[in-house]
């Protein structure tokens, strides 16, 4: 089947704050050849927006988590089953997005961060789904539990999104089985590390996302992201790169049904 669409692979639809519709959403991606959204959650609510979202569109999937902004509301003896039976429905094909975040000091203190980044881990372990991941000032912190996790899962697998260009993640990917997702601010003009990293992402491992509603890519930079901006993204990663349209449409296609197993 020859591949000519682009998927969103990190989104936020469900519950737009600006009060744009699902809807919408989907015919203004359509229109742009944007023919899959995922949509994310971010807290236990949130993730059960967005599962909710998902059963109702055939083209929009969902991923269930906890945001590491969130992990002192994470009480394990609570939640872990919740999150458990959440992500094994048929329409989460992924678990977060999750992580490690250090850049705010008032963000939880990375005890709680670890709890639940692990715990997530290991739910997307269990049920052989990708774990989503969050990661903002922690990358080796990141790779510590991620390594941890593998020792107890050795198949797990995951998106890091928005990825922020750190060269040690890099390295850790080439042998694992882990997926690097760039979203629109790989567009902007004072982002050449993050354009230093894509040119050493391995093309089998390589990822666009828009992380709606933020990051909306050039030439909308300043507007209100969505998920028909990834076109733009996909464009300029293409052109960047130096690769036709269609053949990057269709190796972003090849990576996602490798990570997600047949899934669609």
């Amino acid at each position: 089947m020859e591949i000519n669409f682009w998927t969103d692979t990190h989104a936020h639809i469900h519950d737009d704050e600006y009060g744009r519709s699902v809807d919408e959403f989907i015919s203004l991606a359509s229109d742009k050849n944007v023919k899959r959204i995922i949509t994310i959650g971010i807290d236990y609510d949130d993730s059960i927006k967005a599962l909710k979202t998902a059963e109702l569109y055939d083209n929009i999937y969902a991923a269930v988590g906890m945001h590491p902004e969130y992990a002192d509301k994470y009480i394990r003896d609570r939640d872990f089953d919740k999150f458990f039976e959440l992500a094994s429905n048929k329409k989460v094909i992924a678990v977060g997005e999750t992580g490690l975040d250090f850049y705010y000091e008032e963000n939880p203190d990375e005890k709680y961060q670890n709890i639940l980044f692990q715990d997530m881990a290991d739910i997307a372990g269990r049920l052989d789904k990708a774990l989503v991941i969050h990661s903002r000032n922690a990358a080796q912190e990141t790779i510590k539990i991620l390594d941890e996790a593998i020792k107890k899962h050795s198949k797990l697998k995951g998106i890091f999104h928005c990825f922020d260009g750190k060269e040690c993640v890099l390295d850790w990917i080439k042998d694992k089985n882990f997926y690097i997702s760039y979203a629109g601010n790989v567009t902007f003009k004072n982002a050449d590390n993050l354009r230093y990293a894509l040119s050493n992402t391995p093309l089998d491992r390589l990822l666009i996302e828009t992380d709606s509603p933020y990051l909306a890519p050039v030439p909308v930079r300043g507007k209100k992201n969505m998920p028909a901006n990834v076109s733009y993204t996909g464009e300029y990663v293409a052109e960047f790169l130096n690769i036709p349209y269609n053949i990057l449409m269709e190796q972003l296609e090849n990576n996602l049904q490798k990570l997600m197993k047949g899934v669609w």
